[in-house]
């Protein structure tokens, strides 16, 4: 579909950014202590069990499994009933019947769910972090942060759809007696997979897509983050987003994910998580004559360039918070270093001298930075890059894991820096969803494109220059959907609604139309002309 032009927007829209709004008005203590008490609400919510949620029903299954806190194994965080065949085929058979409903509920009817909902999310935005902390692994700071982009695409995409006017336009008579409307219209039940880093702001993001613009939906959120999903729809139907326009199923990726991709009658799928498996998806969706698309972030191995124009400060600090907030366990995170060889002893030694520095500790704790991993699987990997960099490379610092105190009862990883690791080794290419960055020399800002350019992933990337003129010809020639220069906070990571849509080019997507942006709700829906022969 051509995509439409952006619009001028006549009332700015806001982000959240609840952090940031408190400390300009001088009032970081009572953040913290907003978060402190809900912290402790939360954890007396914990420990239920949790069906299915078909339309209005609550669905028990034999099979279930249990979520364990990834930052103290002992906290229980609930358990979930584990969806089978015949729990998706009952789910879509659901939503599909609601669809027709709800398409012709309005577009003004659906925006004003989703906008309550927005309200709703910000009321409770601390009780979310909160849950999320505990359920994830991510510090106060990002958990809030993850909750206000959830917010903040309700709200967005609210505006979008009310601005648009439901995407229905009156194209007039081309021809005397002929009357002509263009408009786009949903293609009928979506289904919705998200991935465990974003639990709240991916999980809200597509859902809020696929449903407010008329597709009923299948909602499944990662197996290591479910109940979070569980309070967003929860905030969806107090809204009063209908029962039967969504259902939740929980469960692993091959019994209750792949049903979802290959029902007959699901007929999109919107997608975060692996290359692998956003590929086969899509496959699938080409082989069975699927009526619609697969909108897919999958992933990212994002580069940043250090010129030796750069400010050293900016670069060590952005490089150090985009390769190691949440642990890297971000598809935006920075991944490898180009940095010019008059500058690569000076910052590759203050880098890990910094790194060494970041507080690593339980993640509701107010001064960690570094998270726990989410699970098992994260750290086998580790360990097995790890020890491939040991053999293959020089490992300046981290490879350990972490079982002193407190992080004993947790998955807790330091973060890692290696050098001596070539360009095309496996290391400096495949994304790995860890605190691991390579660091690599360039004698030249074209070398360093050169490099960030030959991957198959073009998520992100970053650039650290005062030259006016590199700035420029990094622009013109860097492959990725997201950019960004000399950006000190963090060199690849940290997004905002509308300002910085989300998604990539290459493998890192597969719509090259990015989340939060102008262009992504048209993608749930297709075209229709409608032509009216009016009687003379």
């Amino acid at each position: 579909m051509r995509p439409l032009p952006a619009p001028v927007v006549s009332m700015p829209f806001e982000n959240e950014l609840t952090y940031h709004r408190f400390q300009e008005k001088g009032q970081g203590k009572k953040f913290h202590q907003s978060y402190e008490d809900a912290l402790e609400e939360v954890r007396d919510k914990l420990g239920e069990t949790h069906g299915l949620r078909i339309g209005s029903e609550s669905v028990e299954t034999e099979e279930t499994f249990t979520v364990r806190s990834p930052g103290d194994h002992d906290l229980v965080i609930g358990t979930f009933a584990a969806a089978s065949k015949e729990h998706i085929d009952q789910a879509v058979t659901t939503v599909k019947d609601a669809q027709n409903d709800w398409e012709h509920a309005g577009y003004e009817e659906r925006a004003r769910v989703f906008k309550k909902a927005g309200d709703l999310m910000a009321d409770h935005k601390f009780q979310l972090a909160a849950l999320l902390t505990l359920e994830n692994g991510k510090n106060r700071i990002e958990a809030m942060a993850d909750v206000d982009e959830a917010i903040d695409f309700l709200r967005f995409y609210s505006d979008e759809l009310e601005r648009h006017k439901g995407y229905v336009y009156d194209t007039g008579e081309p021809v005397p007696g002929e009357h002509c409307t263009n408009l786009l219209r949903p293609y009928g039940v979506f289904g919705v997979v998200a991935p465990f880093n974003f639990p709240c702001a991916i999980f809200t993001g597509m859902s809020a897509g696929a449903l407010i613009t008329g597709n009923t939906a299948i909602l499944k959120p990662a197996s290591d983050t479910p109940l979070i999903a569980h309070w967003v729809l929860d905030i969806f139907q107090e809204a009063e987003l209908p029962e039967d326009a969504a259902s939740l199923v929980t469960g692993g990726g091959r019994e209750a994910g792949q049903p979802i991709v290959e029902h007959p009658d699901v007929d999109g799928l919107v997608f975060t998580g692996s290359r692998e498996v956003g590929l086969k998806a899509q496959e699938t969706f080409i082989e069975q004559g699927k009526r619609g698309p697969v909108i897919a972030e999958l992933g990212g191995k994002n580069p940043v360039i250090v010129t030796e124009n750069a400010d050293l400060d900016k670069a060590i600090n952005g490089v150090k918070k985009g390769a190691f907030g949440f642990s890297g366990q971000k598809c935006s995170a920075t991944a490898r270093a180009y940095v010019h060889e008059d500058l690569i002893d000076e910052f590759t030694e203050r880098l890990v001298q910094e790194t060494e520095e970041l507080v690593i500790g339980p993640p509701e704790e107010e001064d960690t930075f570094i998270s726990p991993i989410i699970n098992d699987d994260a750290l086998e990997r580790y360990e097995r890059i790890v020890a491939t960099a040991e053999e293959d490379g020089d490992l300046l610092t981290g490879g350990e894991i972490l079982e002193d105190g407190d992080l004993g009862n947790g998955r807790f990883v330091a973060p890692t820096i290696v050098k001596d690791i070539p360009h095309d080794h496996a290391l400096a290419r495949e994304e790995h969803f860890l605190p691991f960055l390579t660091i690599h020399p360039i004698g030249s800002l074209e070398e360093g494109i050169e490099k960030s350019n030959d991957s198959d992933y073009a998520l992100c990337a970053g650039l650290f220059t005062e030259d006016g003129d590199e700035v420029k010809t990094w622009f013109d020639e860097i492959e990725s959907g997201m950019t960004y220069v000399n950006r000190a906070k963090s060199a690849t990571t940290g997004a905002l609604v509308q300002a910085q849509p989300f998604g990539g080019w290459k493998f890192s997507g597969t719509t090259g139309t990015f989340a939060g942006g102008y262009w992504y709700l048209p993608q749930f829906m297709r075209e229709q002309s409608r032509t009216v022969i009016q009687d003379e």
